[in-house]
């Protein structure tokens, strides 16, 4: 084994598996008066699917780890315009209470069925049975201009109001401000992802959900370390640690909510499954008869995505190619960022398709959201371009899937 990156040699402590890096954006803080939420999900179940439901006041949609039949959720956006995302705490539980945890994607799931404001949230949650079951810091932007974090444990939440934020955001990843110091997970990637926002964010100017991706999810950047390995100087290999894409990525969404007052249904929600170097992002809408097929379960018996086990497929031959001894901890950086004599890098396909889908979309989206195409007219042709995206995928990867469709 050649070219390891050595300053990471020694970072083989191993983190929690539920992880999760986010931010939220202020309204307040963009051009469009629109806020953002994104969230880069850590797990341990890496199939995972989007899926729509119908709940007790409004319709929604969700991403669920691709073997569940519901009752939860990991994010999602409902019709009222209302997201939510969470993130897991390791610092905050204080009680000694006997109860079921890592409740989270129910709660989220019922907050999606039952609420459309973050007010509405805070009501419910006086009406939600104790113990909640969570220990997790919440996300939520509205169609009213609402944007909060929560951190919540099984009987108590503490608000973080991100319209109230001097710098018009706040990050977040698996520790909650009002827990334990000495508890703090995924100090590491808060680091890094703190300091991208510094370096990027400006009220002067929106965050794409693309360049939010490419700064966030496929850097791979160390910031405690000083370590930033782009195609100029990646190595073959590289250890596994405290980057914020991570061999248990599962998703990453990026939710571009409306600004208050706009149509809720207008919200997007950016979603790209498995791993970052191999996933592109889909924007998704609430509507039941709209989701692209390969976002879905193939069928009744068959949970996973099209899309995610394509993604899968190829992070596990090539993005993780060392299936001996600690070979899953070592990433092949040359070919996701520089590409070999016969293959793209794969972050370059990724770019690709990704662009594709961002200069489709967006004008259709624009002529739509100003009322200069009908909802009929807008469907029709979102149906149509969903279609040649995955169709766009299978092209772009084929050196790294001879076998796709």
């Amino acid at each position: 084994m050649k070219h390891i990156h050595l300053l990471l040699l020694a970072c083989f402590i191993l983190s929690p598996a539920w992880a999760c890096t986010s931010f939220i954006i202020s309204g307040k803080a963009t051009p469009s008066g629109r806020p953002m939420m994104f969230k880069h999900r850590d797990t341990d179940e890496l199939n995972n699917r989007i899926a729509y439901f119908q709940g007790e006041k409004y319709a929604f949609i969700g991403l669920m780890n691709a073997p569940t039949l519901g009752g939860e959720v990991w994010s999602g956006v409902n019709e009222a315009g209302f997201c939510i995302m969470n993130t897991a705490s390791y610092n905050l539980r204080e009680d000694t209470l006997q109860c079921q945890m890592d409740r989270e994607g129910e709660l989220m799931y019922h907050a999606l069925a039952s609420c459309a404001t973050i007010a509405d949230f805070e009501q419910w949650l006086t009406t939600y049975p104790q113990p909640w079951g969570v220990e997790a810091n919440f996300g939520i932007i509205d169609a009213q201009g609402g944007a909060a974090y929560y951190e919540m444990n099984n009987t108590h939440y503490i608000k973080y109001d991100v319209n109230a934020e001097q710098s018009g955001y706040r990050v977040v990843t698996n520790f909650s401000f009002a827990g334990r110091y000495e508890d703090y997970e995924g100090y590491e990637r808060y680091l890094t992802a703190s300091a991208i926002m510094q370096e990027a964010f400006s009220p002067q100017r929106e965050f794409s959900a693309t360049e939010v991706l490419n700064r966030f999810s496929r850097q791979y950047r160390h910031e405690l370390l000083g370590v930033n390995i782009s195609a100029n100087n990646a190595p073959d290999y590289m250890v596994d640690q405290d980057f914020i894409p991570r061999r248990i990525t599962s998703a990453m969404i990026v939710f571009e909510g409306v600004k208050a007052g706009d149509d809720p249904l207008h919200t997007v929600m950016w979603t790209a499954l498995g791993y970052p170097a191999c996933a592109v992002a889909i924007p998704l809408l609430v509507h039941s008869a709209h989701l692209p097929h390969y976002m879905l379960a193939r069928d009744a018996d068959n949970l996973h995505s099209e899309m995610c086990d394509a993604s899968l497929a190829i992070k596990n031959q090539w993005a993780f190619p060392l299936h001996i001894s600690n070979g899953n901890r070592y990433i092949a950086t040359q070919t996701i960022l520089r590409g070999t004599a016969d293959k793209p890098a794969l972050l370059t396909c990724t770019q690709q398709v990704e662009q594709v889908i961002h200069s489709d979309f967006l004008p259709l989206y624009q002529q739509w959201t100003t009322g200069a195409i009908s909802d009929q007219a807008f469907w029709q042709s979102y149906d149509q371009m969903a279609t040649s995206w995955m169709q766009q995928y299978y092209q772009t990867f084929q050196p790294y899937l001879p076998n796709a469709k």
